[in-house]
Formats: structure tokens, C-alpha cells, sequence
């Protein structure tokens, strides 16, 4: 694995880029089978309970995943590097203890309210909650790898290996004829085998890191400050995830409870297909978390603002293409998951333009977190989900999954334009501007006059929309290699971390 420095900007992007868009697939690919399979009624049970999995395990870290990047990152990056064993044991301890104490908590609720859970069983609900536990532990033990500067495993792991095992176990029991139960519990099933593929790899990076530390070890009075000063920030950073994976998923279980599981299912399905566009986002924060962590912590503003700006200009150009194909060819899109979700292409075309515009933003959530400003955050995301919760219950009732849509869109980009004048006023970073102009109107005027045009002569349907994208696709490529110094790529495959 690559050492800290050797690796540039785009190393790291396009490898957790590749990785992300595998998972993306698999996971669409995954939906496509329940969706079959299960029909929208059943599909909307299912995503129910996947719902509630994921806040819980998100819950379940404790924001110790994004302390570890952080802090270790930092430590190394300033000469600390004898403190990440000890930065580790205190991300540990807090988030297994909490394990055992929700896995406690579920017991005791299906023992109290045993008819609750909509014919799930207690033992399934339980062992449901402790793998939700051990999926939280693997995004720590990846945090670990990332941190001390491994960019490989936690694509490998969580956007590859995780989804195709989850794939492989659910197409196998659909196969086999098993019904929702069965299926949320193959989708649980590989989360003990990742983790413990994670765990190794975390060890033998910490003897690896063992080998190469010099200098002397911390004093008790640093650790207990480190100590102090880790969790200050996680702790913070924890409630935050809460309230993002609520912002995640409370839609769902909203238009779930106001109007039906069958409602409940397509727009799951129509939220998976706007979120898969996020692997671009997500790969970046993966990829200059480290990196602008360690510059901030260095002082040196000019290369976080040189970072910004040249991921910002890339996720433009990666990103926009895919939501301009899904707003315009959404209704081809859902038919790909089975009979009835069409019916979501309104909010589709709603969803994929927010989130379009939010992309532009750049990494504005990384820089806030590795710029420790977690509790701006947090109040960010705290009024984001009250105006999400307040959107649906007042729009859903009137429009359906549509008002769903509107209600997530609105949110987004007002959480969005709070956070881009937290970062480019308040901390003072701001983007390059030609490069990212250039990004945008090459893929709003190519990308979109193409498909456009597409399904006004040829309508909508899956083999035009599949032909539409191998000639949007070759056309944008032959066009932007020319322009690659313009649209700043070639600054991003030239940069290394200092």
C-alpha cells in the first residue's frame, strides 16, 4: 500500500471513484432483484427495514469513523504518529460499549412490544440490531486504513465486497423462493465477514505504522488531552451522522407511514437511483479527506483552496452527465426495476436536478468536518432535518412522492448554500471559478442537447436511452480531452499531497 505522499489527489479519487461506482451498481442492481421479485409492496417493506439498519449502525458509530481520519491523519501529518495507537483504543471503547447497549435495547423493546415490528420475529429483530452494531464497527476499522493513509481497502471492502456479497446472498434466496424476512436477512449476512476483513487489514497497517514511528511517546497528560480533544470532535460529529442518515431515510419511512408500502417502495427505489450519483461525491471526500485535513493542520490555506477547486471542477464534469441522463430519461430508468416504479419519474427529474446543483458545491462537507468545524455541521444538519420533516409532512399527504421529492430537493439545497458560505466566507476557501464554469457548461450544453434530443425524436424507452448514453458518453470524452487543461484535470492528476 501506497506510504503518504506518493499517492496523488487523483490516485485516491479514481480508485474510490472505480470502487464507489461498482457498489452503486451492485446496489441498483440489488434493488432491481427485490423490486422483481418482491413488487413495489413488498420492495417497500424491505427498504423499510434496511431504513432503520442503516440509522442505527450509522448511529451506532459515534462519529469515532470521521474522528479517526481526522486525528490521525493529523498526527502523522504533524509528527505525532506515536499517538494513533492510543487515538485508536479511544475510538474503540466507546463505540463497542454503545454495540452492546443498542443490541441490549432491542432486546428489551421486541420482549415489551413483541406485536411492534409487523410480523418480524424477536430473534430476527435482535440479531437484526447486532449486525447493525458490526456494520458500525467496520466503517471504524476502515477509518483506521484511511487515516494512515490506505486508499484501496475501503473501496475494496465497503463499495465492492459488502454489495456483491449482499447481491450474491439475495439473488440466491430469491431463487430459491424466500420471501422479505428472508431477504433482509441475506442482505445482513456478509456484514461479520467484512468486518473481519477489516480488522485485519487495520492491524497490520497499525504494525506496519508500529515499525516507523520515531520520536518519543506521548506523556498521560497529552494522551488524556488527545483523549479529550478526539471525542470533543466526534462526539460532535456522531450526532451529526445521526441527523444525515435521518436526512437519508426519514423520507422513506415518512411516505411509508402517510401513504403505503407500496408508495414507500418506489421511492426508495427512486432515492437509490438520485443517490447513486453521490459515488462521485463520495469518492472525492474519500480521496481529500486525508489530504485536507493534513494541509489545514499545516497551515497551508493555499493548498486546501488548490484541492477545492480542482475536485470541484472534476465532480462537475463526472457527475452532471448522470443527472442530466436521469432527469431526462427517468421514466426508462425505473422500468429497469420492474413493473409500476415508472410511475416515479416526476420525482426522479426533481431529485437528479437538487442533486445536481449540490455537486457544484464540491467538497464542502469534507473541508467543514477536516477544518474541525463539527458543530457548524451539525447545526447545518439539524435545521436541514427539521425543514425535511416539516416538507414531508406538509407536501406528502397533498402530493405523494412527489412532494417527497420537493420537500428532499428544497432541503438539500438549502443545506448546501448554507455550507458553501460557511466555507468560502466564514474559513475563507473558495474554488478556482474557470475551471468549474468550463465543467459546467460543457456538460449542461453537450450532455443535455443529446438526450434531449434523444427522447424528443426517438422517445423514452431502455434501448434509447442506452444508446443515447454510449454516444453522449464517447462525444463528451472526445470533446473534453482537448479541453483538459480548461476543465483543470490535468492539474488534478499532477497533484501530491506536500
Amino acid at each position: 500500500m501506497a506510504e503518504p505522499g506518493t499517492r496523488g489527489i487523483a490516485w485516491a479519487g479514481a480508485v474510490n471513484l472505480v470502487g464507489g461506482a461498482a457498489g452503486s451498481v451492485v446496489g441498483l442492481l440489488l434493488a432491481a432483484v427485490v423490486g422483481r421479485e418482491l413488487g413495489t409492496e413488498g420492495a417497500g417493506t424491505y427498504f423499510l427495514v434496511v431504513a432503520v439498519f442503516m440509522i442505527v449502525s450509522n448511529v451506532a458509530e459515534l462519529g469515532a469513523d470521521t474522528g479517526l481520519v481526522r486525528f490521525v491523519s493529523a498526527a502523522r501529518a504533524t509528527g505525532r504518529s506515536a499517538d494513533v495507537p492510543h487515538l485508536v483504543r479511544t475510538a474503540l471503547r466507546p463505540v463497542v460499549l454503545g454495540g452492546v447497549l443498542v443490541v441490549a435495547v432491542a432486546a428489551a423493546t421486541v420482549r415489551t412490544y413483541p406485536g411492534a415490528f409487523d410480523g418480524l420475529s424477536s430473534r430476527f429483530v435482535v440479531g437484526a440490531a447486532a449486525l447493525a452494531v458490526l456494520s458500525s464497527l467496520i466503517a471504524v476499522m476502515l477509518s483506521v486504513s484511511r487515516g494512515l493513509g490506505d486508499v484501496l481497502t475501503y473501496p475494496l471492502l465497503q463499495n465492492i465486497a459488502l454489495p456483491f456479497l449482499r447481491l450474491g446472498a439475495v439473488f440466491a434466496v430469491v431463487s430459491a423462493g424466500g420471501g422479505v424476512a428472508a431477504v433482509l436477512t441475506a442482505w445482513m449476512a456478509p456484514v461479520p465477514v467484512v468486518l473481519v476483513l477489516a480488522t485485519l487489514v487495520a492491524v497490520m497497517m497499525l504494525r506496519r505504522h508500529a515499525g516507523t514511528v520515531r520520536g518519543r511517546p506521548a506523556r498521560p497528560a497529552e494522551l488524556r488531552r488527545a483523549s479529550g480533544e478526539f471525542w470533543t470532535f466526534s462526539a460532535t460529529r456522531g450526532v451529526t451522522a445521526a441527523v444525515e442518515i435521518l436526512l437519508e431515510w426519514v423520507d422513506v419511512l415518512i411516505v411509508g407511514v402517510l401513504t403505503s408500502a407500496e408508495e414507500a417502495g418506489v421511492y426508495a427505489v427512486v432515492t437509490r437511483c438520485a443517490r447513486a450519483g453521490e459515488v462521485i461525491q463520495q469518492a472525492a471526500r474519500i480521496a481529500v479527506g486525508p489530504q485536507i485535513s493534513a494541509a489545514l493542520a499545516r497551515g497551508a490555506v493555499h493548498e486546501a483552496r488548490e484541492i477545492y477547486g480542482l475536485v470541484t471542477s472534476a465532480m462537475i464534469w463526472l457527475a452532471w452527465p448522470f443527472f442530466v441522463v436521469l432527469a431526462v430519461f427517468g421514466d426508462a430508468v425505473l422500468s429497469l426495476f420492474g413493473p409500476g416504479f415508472d410511475a416515479g419519474w416526476p420525482a426522479l427529474a426533481t431529485l437528479a436536478v437538487a442533486m445536481g446543483l449540490a455537486t457544484a458545491a464540491g467538497t464542502v462537507q469534507t473541508i467543514l468536518l477536516m477544518g474541525g468545524r463539527s458543530t457548524w455541521q451539525l447545526a447545518d444538519k439539524s435545521g436541514a432535518l427539521a425543514l425535511n420533516v416539516a416538507l414531508n409532512l406538509v407536501l406528502v399527504p397533498m402530493w405523494g412522492i412527489e412532494g417527497a421529492a420537493v420537500a428532499w430537493a428544497v432541503t438539500i439545497l438549502v443545506d448546501t448554500a448554507v455550507v458553501v458560505y460557511q466555507v468560502q466566507h466564514l474559513m475563507d476557501l473558495r474554488p478556482q471559478g474557470r475551471p468549474l464554469l468550463v465543467a459546467a457548461a460543457l456538460s449542461l450544453a453537450l450532455t443535455g442537447s443529446l438526450c434531449l434530443a434523444a427522447r424528443l425524436v426517438l422517445g423514452s424507452s431502455v434501448p434509447v436511452m442506452l444508446g443515447t448514453v454510449v454516444v453522449v458518453a464517447a462525444v463528451y470524452l472526445g470533446i473534453s480531452f482537448p479541453l483538459r487543461h480548461r476543465l483543470g484535470l490535468v492539474d488534478l492528476v499532477a497533484h501530491r499531497s506536500r
